[in-house]
């Protein structure tokens, strides 16, 4: 309304400038003219303005949306990494009651056919699980089929051995759709071992229940009952070369060459042990690097009892 306003009072002053000389009529008309011209810039610049308006604020609702998408994405990852982890610690201790029970009751733990039932039977309990963990939060998430789209097929928990491998895939969503990109996949897993304990006869099938457990060397001849026995702490000493003509271990053996660093040993000091039977150049050769193994005393073989601890 202004603007017309002005435009009449422009006209106005146009006819009111018949009366008047032509110098005065000239200088009303050039007002008159540039009061129009700025009535039309301003309503071209208000119609640019709206136009702008009209494409950005689109724009800015569509990327905050998504934005907030991201965020949705994150935290049901988050979520879902957490009550995989509680439902993976509950397997676990179940798995170590079930276990016990087997001991007690003497019942074959051999794997076949019951194996594959109880990895299905664990498998349906961590699905359960997982989806009591997250509530309804995962019906309101971008997770594509809500709780539904939750898949534990690739899960393996007890299968034939003490792991516990849960397995969760689904697909996520944008909430606003865009053209080749509409979901995705996304996987969580736990992976741990069930509170079994650990096997130290390593599942060999000569290892007997109640069998004595004894220690050997790599490349020892005889067994230990004791894993403190001296013979099995590698004491390190520095000796001349020209000594070990002389020099005896405590078994009374001399000390011959290192099959690893001992062939060109010419002066100088070499490094021997107490109970070695060999001289070292070196002394992080991998001959003074002893490997005790724990084995079932019905597995020695040959081996002869340590005159120490045996």
């Amino acid at each position: 309304m202004k603007n017309k306003r002005n435009i009449c009072k422009a006209l106005a002053v146009t006819e009111a400038a018949k009366g008047t000389s032509d110098k005065d009529k000239k200088i009303m008309n050039e007002r008159a003219h540039f009061r129009t011209i700025e009535y039309i810039k301003g309503v071209f610049l208000s119609a640019s303005i709206t136009l702008e308006a009209s494409i950005v604020l689109p724009l800015f609702i569509f990327f905050f949306v998504n934005i907030m998408t991201a965020f949705n994405i994150i935290k049901v990852q988050s979520d879902l990494e957490a009550a995989l982890h509680q439902t993976g610690s509950d397997i676990a201790a179940i798995a170590y009651d079930l276990n016990a029970g087997k001991n007690l009751l003497n019942i074959d733990g051999e794997t076949g056919a019951s194996d594959v039932i109880a990895s299905g039977g664990y498998t349906l309990y961590a699905a359960h699980r997982v989806r009591q963990y997250l509530g309804d939060s995962v019906n309101k998430s971008c997770v594509t089929d809500k709780a539904a789209g939750l898949s534990f097929l690739s899960s393996r928990i007890m299968s034939g051995n003490d792991y516990v491998d849960i397995v969760v895939d689904y697909k996520v969503h944008p909430l606003i759709p865009v053209i080749g990109f509409k979901e995705f996949k996304v996987q969580s897993r736990y992976f741990g071992h069930a509170w079994t304990g650990y096997d130290i006869s390593g599942g060999t099938p000569s290892a007997k229940v109640g069998d004595e457990m004894v220690f050997v060397t790599e490349h020892g001849t005889v067994y230990h009952r004791d894993a403190g026995c001296s013979h099995l702490k590698i004491d390190v000493k520095s000796i001349p070369y020209n000594s070990l003509s002389s020099a005896r271990n405590k078994d009374g053996s001399i000390y011959y060459p290192c099959e690893y660093c001992g062939s060109n040993v010419g002066g100088g000091n070499v490094f021997v042990t107490d109970y070695g039977n060999r001289y070292h150049s070196s002394v992080s050769c991998q001959g003074l690097k002893r490997k005790i193994y724990t084995i079932p005393i019905s597995e020695v073989g040959g081996r002869s009892p340590c005159s120490t601890c045996g």
